[in-house]
């Protein structure tokens, strides 16, 4: 940039010489007689009218060379932004980053992302996403909580009460207090706020606040519409991942995905050495069920068991539609004893809720048949204990249903 300044400045003097030496000679040449001072009174009203219009023009040359060096500089800016975004995949990262960059459009010190939209957050870690470049000195935070900050809102300024409460909430329980100015920047698509990312900038000069404005107000506008594609990229590509591995009748995980996390846990229990233990049941006379009430109510059982049996499991554990009416669960850092308490919660549970409820006037209460085998109690490899199981499962159903069996190594099953 000053290099370009530096080359206009010796461009605009050498044209001012040379259009002041050509304007001499050519009076001179016309009228070769004429006095030094005559040539020069003659000369001197053009020469004003020249420079005049010579000063403005390259007046407004710089101008528009600065503005082009600004733009540039702009898309550059935008340009390694959109970069960074395209390259996070996840949710967390990709509004991480974002609020970063949205940090340094703003030269804020702290900044978080509060997310709004409910589809939005099923993807999210959190509500709320914080970053923290370095802290305020202590006795600046001093002065500034007395006074009031600045705010400086984008598009759409008119946010939402419901939403400018909970702004309002991030700004007391997060402190800033200690900034002067605070930038909002809602996160929307056709006026619909999705986040809305609240960045602390440090004491800053009433004129350069403005001049700061301005220049962020179309760099924002561009990134959002850029960000808001990224979000809803991002999104779809989780829905995407989300559907490969769901079951989309009961919204459990499917048998692949099942599979797949109990080789997972298996290694890990065999590296550091803890229990897995995995069970399954299966719904006692389904069959009965499906021919009485037929196939589409027979879904709607299907489906409220899956409910109440992902309402009882763990955090920790994993539980799959394995085929079928079977549910398979992956119960990690759980012997088979330990399994029990849990497989008669989920019994009693499934025993006590009334299905079709809503769709037939007799009340119809099922039973879970369950079987369980641990390891290293049963076996070493995910399918071997996962055969196990279903063999515990098979003796459950044998001998009564409504029963919990435990695989036993000795005597085959208990």
């Amino acid at each position: 940039m000053k290099k370009g300044k530096r080359l206009l400045l010796i461009t605009e003097i050498s044209t001012f010489i040379v259009v002041t030496i050509g304007m001499f000679f050519s009076i001179a040449w016309l009228e070769p007689i004429t006095p030094i001072k005559q040539t020069f009174r003659i000369v001197l009203p053009f020469l004003l009218i020249t420079y005049f219009f010579l000063f403005t023009t390259f007046r407004i040359l710089g101008f528009y060379y600065i503005q082009l060096l600004n733009q540039k500089r702009t898309v550059e800016q935008l340009n390694n932004v959109f970069m960074k975004l395209s390259t996070k995949v996840k949710i967390d990262d990709l509004l991480k980053q974002s609020l970063e960059c949205l940090m340094s459009f703003c030269h804020g010190t702290t900044g978080i992302m509060l997310i709004i939209d409910k589809r939005l957050k099923e993807y999210a870690s959190g509500e709320v996403l914080t970053i923290t470049i370095n802290n305020m000195p202590e006795n600046n935070t001093v002065v500034y909580a007395e006074k009031k900050h600045r705010m400086l809102t984008f598009f759409p300024s008119d946010i939402p009460l419901d939403i400018n409460k909970k702004i309002q909430e991030m700004l007391l329980k997060y402190d800033f207090s200690k900034y002067r100015t605070i930038v909002t920047v809602p996160v929307a698509s056709d006026n619909k706020i999705k986040a809305v990312a609240i960045v602390g900038v440090p004491e800053i000069h009433k004129r350069d606040f403005t001049r700061m404005c301005d220049d962020m107000k179309n760099i924002i506008n561009i990134f959002i519409r850029e960000l808001d594609i990224q979000i809803e990229n991002s999104i779809l590509l989780d829905e995407i991942n989300k559907a490969s591995i769901t079951d989309p009748l009961t919204h459990l995980y499917n048998r692949r995905y099942f599979n797949k996390r109990a080789k997972e846990e298996f290694l890990k229990a065999k590296r550091i050495g803890f229990p897995v233990s995995i069970m399954i049941s299966d719904i006692d006379s389904f069959k009965n069920y499906v021919d009485t009430y037929e196939h589409p109510k027979g879904d709607i059982i299907l489906s409220e068991i899956a409910s109440v049996i992902n309402s009882n499991i763990r955090e920790s554990d994993v539980v799959c539609r394995f085929g079928g009416d079977e549910f398979a669960y992956l119960l990690p850092f759980t012997s088979s004893v330990e399994a029990v308490p849990l497989a008669e919660r989920i019994k009693k549970s499934v025993s006590q809720y009334v299905s079709l409820k809503n769709s037939i006037e007799e009340p119809v209460h099922l039973t879970l048949s369950i079987g369980i085998a641990s390891f290293p109690e049963h076996g070493q490899t995910a399918q071997e204990i996962i055969s196990k199981a279903d063999n515990a499962l098979f003796f459950s159903k044998k001998n009564g249903k409504n029963r919990i069996s435990i695989y036993n190594e000795v005597g085959g099953k208990s």
